[in-house]
């Protein structure tokens, strides 16, 4: 048998949905199995799998307003298809807390096949998506998903430091490993902004980019552009989709704010990044933040909550683009500040843009593919911890082999 033939693994990637836009757990899903795909044969088994190789499951959706604004489908698991399936590959990749991955690790375990769990989704963040904010509840579902699902995991893959430590301190004891979810290779490092449209040459394009969900808080950011000295020259841009979108487009227009509310294309919402002047990110339960991490490196700074439950303002590119999560008044401030000084905006374009050059997706796969191939062959050897792509960490890191070409 050939290296390559050595080297090539067999994959269950599991994952309720894989083909939604809304949801940073699930892009991310279909990114990673599209890099694995290019070294290994990977299964895709949920609702709507897709590829050559898939086992697809009768899909559902629970009877909340919210899970259908966002088009979320869970699965209902098959026994008899999981056992198929693992009978069939050398290692399973659960991606999200729910039934079908409780199921597919009791499969794993039943064909003695090791187990890699990600953590992309938070109670606080599913709980609150329903209206709920209970730390009873709270700690109740971590005990519910780390006793039944990570603890019985070969390794857990943890998006952020702040992630990992959120598992640790609800009693994770399973080997973590700190893996970023990266940035696709469409988004570039660019050294000059894009020109603006003739209609916003004389405003200031403030981008908020993430689901348009409750724990986002864009309903905050535009009352800080309500209450801001800049109000009447800011053009503020809500780029996403969820179930807040018609709330947050009537806000803006009681508030009377200038701006677009509601989901944009890929090419759209790469042009926003290259040619806005600032983003804000007033999410109060943030795992990593890709949002934040592409804006980053194609050099647009952002303004981040930093709180308790995010890992956001681990990204800022200093103090003066935190604020307080969930603090208004902190927000307003911090917002002003910034846009009373345009060069200290400019200056961090180039901090935010280099400590993101790392963060991309290809080095992200490749890396969890070697994480899978070491569980496969020595699971035993495994170190207990493995810090592999986190911004302001990647000093640590070896280079990639080839950095991408900066864009014009």
């Amino acid at each position: 048998m050939g290296e390559l033939q050595r080297n090539r693994l067999r994959i269950a990637f599991v994952c309720d949905t894989i083909q939604g836009e809304l949801g940073g757990g699930v892009v991310a899903a279909r990114h990673f199995v599209d890099q694995l795909r290019k070294e290994h044969d990977v299964t895709v088994v949920g609702s709507d799998a897709y590829g050559d190789s898939q086992m697809r499951m009768a899909g559902f959706q629970l009877p909340l307003d919210s899970m259908k604004k966002m088009s979320f489908v869970m699965s209902r698991p098959d026994r008899h298809k999981l056992d198929e399936v693992m009978q069939n590959v050398d290692l399973v990749h659960l991606q999200m807390p729910f039934w079908l991955s409780f199921a597919a690790r009791a499969a794993a375990e039943r064909a003695g096949k090791p187990i890699v769990a990600a953590f992309h989704v938070q109670p606080e963040n599913a709980l609150m998506n329903i209206g709920v904010r209970s730390p009873l509840l709270h700690d109740a579902l971590y005990r519910l998903w780390i006793d039944g699902l990570y603890n019985h995991a070969t390794a857990v893959i943890c998006p952020t430091n702040f992630a990992e430590r959120k598992l640790r301190a609800h009693g994770l004891s399973a080997p973590t490993f700190v893996l970023s979810n990266g940035v696709p290779a469409d988004v570039l490092p660019m050294r000059a902004r894009a020109e603006k449209p003739a209609e916003l040459a004389d405003k200031i394009v403030v981008l908020c980019v993430g689901r348009l969900a409750a724990e986002k808080r864009q309903d905050q950011v535009i009352e800080a552009v309500a209450r801001s000295r800049y109000r009447d020259r800011i053009h503020l841009v809500l780029a996403g989709g969820g179930p807040r979108e018609e709330a947050l487009r009537r806000q803006m227009d009681e508030a009377g704010i200038e701006g677009e509310v509601g989901f944009v294309s890929r090419e759209r919402l790469l042009h926003l990044f290259a040619m806005a002047d600032l983003m804000v990110h007033a999410s109060e339960v943030e795992l990593e933040g890709i949002a934040v991490l592409e804006a980053m490196r194609i050099g647009l700074p952002a303004l981040v909550a930093d709180g308790p439950e995010t890992a956001a303002g681990e990204f800022a590119a200093s103090d003066a683009f935190r604020f307080r999560a969930g603090d208004l008044e902190s927000l307003t401030d911090k917002l002003d500040e910034l846009l009373d000084a345009p060069a200290l905006i400019e200056q961090a374009r180039t901090i935010v843009r280099d400590r993101a050059s790392s963060a991309t997706l290809d080095v992200a796969a490749s890396r969890l593919s070697s994480l899978y191939k070491a569980i496969v062959r020595k699971p035993a050897a495994l170190p207990d911890r493995r810090h592999v792509s986190v911004p302001g960490q990647l000093e640590a890191l070896p280079a990639p082999a080839e950095q991408p070409a900066e864009a014009a």
